[in-house]
């Protein structure tokens, strides 16, 4: 079973792109996308060639959304809200999608960024606790997305210069070490390229950032401890251009 995920930076402006010439290339049995940006009364007007579509649209228009696509029937599917566990409701920004394939729980994340001066980190740490509940579960769960954090120095081009940065703040690296410790999660492709440095998921539109390897991982795949016997590979696809983001493919044996 190959998943893949990606960022697409509004789905609209990539299928005006390269979107078809991916999905025919890559061949996805499922696709988890994030940062959509359509609302619900357009979705039935795309032309996506899968067999199942499950959108979760953010309340404001051209914003947030995530979209899992997939040629294979779920058991269950479709939007999915973080249950605060005190204090105020989380708006709805479309974050998180979701699908039941029986032997796991397959869930879309695009988490909230800290923005700049991390004006929005108080936030994005409550979002992060109440996550880390929504994740506990007695069925595997396969957890993708942009997770907009780069975990540990090694994933990102220049991690000196970024330390009160946006994704790269102690707060958020504390609070993904967290995650990945308490749900618990296995990062797939860390797990399987320990030491590899220099691949990235995303790259400023500024400077040419792409083109001069200036980028960050902060794209994932995670997975409960056992499913990752499973797993037969993981691969960070930046070949693939159409976005600040490229794919992230994991194929996994079910």
């Amino acid at each position: 079973m190959k998943i893949f995920s990606w960022n697409v930076n509004g789905l609209r402006a990539v299928i005006s792109k390269n979107f078809r010439e991916f999905v025919e290339e890559c061949a996805p049995d499922v696709l988890c996308l994030q940062e959509t940006k359509i609302s619900g009364d357009l979705v039935e007007t795309l032309d996506l060639p899968f067999k199942y579509k499950y959108f979760n649209c953010a309340e404001k228009k051209g914003y947030s959304g995530t979209a899992i696509l997939s040629n294979i029937k779920p058991l269950d599917a479709g939007a999915a809200q973080l249950c605060p566990r005190g204090g105020d409701s989380h708006p709805d920004e479309g974050r998180i999608t979701a699908a039941d394939f029986g032997d796991f729980k397959l869930v879309c994340a695009y988490v909230p960024n800290s923005q700049g001066g991390l004006v929005r980190l108080p936030y994005r740490r409550r979002w992060n606790a109440d996550f880390i509940g929504f994740l506990k579960s007695k069925k595997p769960v396969v957890v993708c997305g942009d997770l907009n954090v780069a975990h540990c120095e090694i994933d990102l081009a220049r991690p000196d210069d970024n330390h009160f940065s946006a994704g790269f703040s102690d707060e958020e690296r504390e609070d993904f070490s967290e995650l990945l410790a308490r749900v618990p999660l296995v990062d797939v492709w860390r797990r399987l390229n320990p030491d590899s440095s220099g691949k990235y998921t995303w790259w400023s539109y500024r400077a040419g950032a792409r083109k001069r390897g200036v980028g960050w991982r902060i794209d994932y795949f995670l997975v409960s401890p056992e499913l990752m016997g499973k797993v037969r590979n993981c691969r960070i696809l930046d070949d693939i251009e159409g976005s600040d983001h490229c794919p992230v493919m994991l194929d996994i044996e079910l």
